[in-house]
């Protein structure tokens, strides 16, 4: 008798465990993911349209304590902007707009900021410099470039070969990596652009 309750108790033990185990891992995936920048409707916990310095520190708490309890804590949360650098009128509530231009500055780089000598093209050397500064940047802001190894080369983006990248092939070539990004077809900037 000593020996079948083991084996009454393991095989009542072993399928529960699994179930569990299933449930558990089930409810950890269905989760949402708490990674990447947070929307704006994220932040206005109240709905109102706008944010308050109180509403963000609670939209940014809650996102802490979600990732830590899946496992992944924040790690850029200290390089995180403070809610004076978005609120751009000072006012005390952040609008959509001082949003959007927030986040258009955390979006694809422009030609001029890669442009660094102002010359309206980009010699290789420039290229790769200016993409160092921003990824260096981007690091102390606390948003690393995960795509940084995907990012188009200096002869990806210069179409026609010709050693400069115009403002058009920049434009090219950062359509397609954000194609390529997205899960769509990467495609290459056209063999020679004809967007100067």
């Amino acid at each position: 008798m000593s020996q079948s309750r083991p084996s009454t108790l393991a095989m009542t033990l072993v399928p529960a465990l699994a179930i569990a185990g299933a449930l558990l891992s089930a409810a950890v995936w269905s989760q949402p993911p708490g990674g990447g920048p947070m929307t704006f409707e994220q932040l206005d916990k109240n709905g109102d349209g706008s944010v308050t310095e109180q509403e963000m520190a609670t939209a940014r708490a809650e996102r802490m304590a979600q990732r830590a309890a899946q496992g992944a804590p924040m790690r850029g949360a200290a390089n995180a902007p403070a809610f004076s650098d978005l609120d751009l009128n000072g006012d005390g509530r952040l609008s959509p707009d001082e949003f959007a231009a927030h986040r258009a500055g955390m979006q694809a780089p422009s030609f001029s900021e890669f442009d660094l000598n102002g010359d309206g093209g980009l010699t290789e050397q420039e290229f790769y410099d200016a993409r160092a500064k921003r990824m260096r940047e981007r690091a102390r802001q606390g948003y690393p470039m995960y795509g940084a190894a995907n990012a188009p080369t200096f002869q990806q983006m210069d179409g026609d070969g010709n050693g400069v990248v115009t403002p058009g092939e920049f434009a090219d070539g950062q359509a397609a990596h954000h194609r390529q990004m997205m899960g769509g077809p990467p495609g290459q900037p056209p063999a020679a652009s004809t967007r100067r």
